[in-house]
């Protein structure tokens, strides 16, 4: 019996900073991700008053980024609210590898939550990543995420 292989199967999205073996784990992938943050808060990517705790669980390949210091009130048409979201989970897309067949899971699930002052979630994505589609390589197709 000959297994059908689709064009999919051999297609990759392979973040910008994500990469195998020692050194990107996905506690390491968050930590590089909080120094993304860092870094785009301090070029005025991210408000001053808005505070990112990252969360690794590792038993479900989650890495959950909860955005505190944002409100509905305060931003009632979600413009900055999108903004931040989508830039956060950019950010976290770059260390993350997502085969686009049916059965490699991703290495990680981002999971971003927006909580309100009493740390009930208003707004959230969740997904694994975006970004380009890049052939498989012999090299990266041998990797175990």
């Amino acid at each position: 019996m000959t297994r059908f292989e689709s064009t999919v199967d051999c297609l990759v999205m392979w973040g910008a900073r994500a990469g195998v073996g020692l050194g990107y784990t996905l506690e390491a992938a968050a930590v590089r991700l909080a120094e993304d943050i860092a870094e785009l808060r301090i070029d005025g990517g991210l408000p001053a008053h808005v505070c990112t705790v990252i969360t690794v669980l590792p038993q479900q390949r989650v890495l959950e980024i909860r955005v505190e210091g944002l409100s509905i009130e305060a931003d009632p048409d979600r413009t900055i609210i999108r903004e931040v979201t989508h830039a956060l989970f950019e950010l976290a897309s770059y260390h993350n590898i997502v085969a686009l067949d049916a059965t490699t899971p991703p290495l990680f699930t981002q999971r971003i939550l927006l909580v309100d002052s009493d740390g009930r979630p208003f707004s959230a994505m969740i997904g694994a990543a975006v970004g380009d589609v890049d052939a498989v390589t012999p090299q990266q197709n041998r990797r175990d995420v």
